[in-house]
């Protein structure tokens, strides 16, 4: 689950990841190796594709618009931002509505307390800027729960909800959005981790208080709980897990990204040195964040590769650390925020365009202050992708979030 930390120092919170993606990561010379999923079915080794790490770093190019002008020349233009104060986005309830956390400073830290926050949720409408408390099902979901989370399937046809009944603890549930019946799936719920498989099935890596827990297939139509085994003797707990069109993916202790089919139980590598990977909507891309302490370069890379591990094209960041990565929904956009301490380099929150393969800086059109401030909440898109929430700590509201809006 994702918290507001309160406002501790982000150079402090980037060197403490760092370290512990540093220290996690494969003793090995080769950086970002890519592994060919063909011949590792064929003969269980995982061999390198030709031209390995030299040939993928010879294509890659560092494309980046330094500036907000010339819209002429760039795919991604913006057309003007919406600014809420105290708040972070919860969730999108449409292209004009989003449902919104209100943060307030109830009382102040000391040397021996935590600071204490008071937290209120509401809808809030961008066109005239008014508010309103959740009404009907929106209220009803959030009853007795601290949190909800919603994912809709691929057609829409069902959503899977998380109901948060604390930090670590969920209800789970599936919708039929047709007829409005819900149906609540059996078992604890330690993870937020998980996605659909495919219209009708959603996977759940449920996590557990020891060990990994299980990886449970729910059926939407009926909420039929399958467990899936894995054989990988090199995952201990899933930090990062992800789910599309038939595939699971997952990262194992040692940074390495693997994937497997329900009814196969030993997975397939792809890539090395992963410190977070996401996939595209469609499928077609999974955005890797490497970590690596080999050579003269120690930091972060964000690369793109297709869904068997291949490298595509150019890289698109670099910096000491890359954070809140998310595609939009159309799978045509990919934002991200960079943290480099040093200048100059890239930093801040950064949209890359799929159709241009250009690299624009968003930091005109929320930050106006030095230094830079980073996003403290995930980067939050809207239905259509043609919005995008930021959220940054702010020394007089706690946090701001703008919401910038694309042509």
């Amino acid at each position: 689950m994702k918290h507001h930390a309160g406002k501790y120092g982000f150079t402090l919170l980037a060197a403490t990841l760092l370290s512990i993606a540093l220290t996690a990561c494969q003793a090995t010379g080769d950086r970002l190796t890519v592994v060919d999923p063909g011949a590792t079915r064929q003969s269980g080794q995982q061999t390198p594709v030709r031209g390995g790490a030299d040939e993928a770093k010879a294509k890659r190019q560092l494309t980046v618009v330094h500036t907000p002008g010339q819209p002429a020349s760039r795919e991604v233009t913006v057309a003007g931002t919406h600014k809420i104060e105290a708040a972070s986005i919860q969730s999108w309830i449409s292209e004009d509505e989003v449902a919104i956390e209100t943060i307030r400073l109830v009382k102040a830290g000391t040397a021996t307390e935590e600071p204490q926050y008071e937290y209120a949720t509401s809808i809030l409408n961008l066109v005239n800027g008014q508010t309103r408390k959740p009404a009907g099902e929106e209220g009803q979901q959030m009853d007795g729960y601290m949190l909800v989370k919603e994912t809709l399937s691929p057609n829409g046809g069902y959503s899977f909800i998380q109901k948060w009944k604390d930090k670590y603890t969920a209800d789970n549930f599936v919708k039929d959005r047709g007829t409005g019946e819900t149906i609540q799936i059996p078992g604890d719920n330690y993870l937020e981790l998980g996605g659909w498989l495919n219209e009708n099935t959603y996977v759940l890596a449920a996590g557990s208080m020891s060990g990994r827990g299980e990886i449970r297939q729910i059926s939407a139509a009926d909420g039929k709980v399958t467990k899936l085994p894995l054989e990988d003797p090199d995952v201990e707990v899933f930090t990062q897990f992800g789910v599309s069109h038939g595939r699971i993916y997952y990262t194992d202790n040692h940074q390495v990204l693997k994937v497997f089919d329900p009814g196969q139980t030993k997975p397939v590598s792809l890539i090395r040195d992963v410190w977070d990977f996401q996939l595209s909507p469609n499928s077609q891309y999974i955005s890797v964040s490497t970590v690596t302490q080999s050579g003269a370069f120690q930091g972060s890379e964000l690369l793109i590769y297709d869904s068997a591990g291949t490298l595509q094209g150019t890289l698109i960041g670099k910096g000491d650390l890359i954070s809140y990565v998310s595609w939009s929904p159309e799978s045509d956009k990919l934002a991200f925020d960079v943290y480099t301490e040093k200048k100059p380099g890239m930093n801040g929150v950064y949209l890359f365009d799929t159709g241009s393969g250009q690299v624009s800086p968003l930091a005109p059109y929320y930050a106006s202050t030095e230094p830079l401030p980073h996003p403290v909440y995930p980067l939050s898109w809207s239905p259509s992708g043609k919005q995008l929430g930021i959220t940054v700590d702010d020394p007089t509201t706690l946090l701001v979030t703008q919401v910038i809006e694309f042509k």
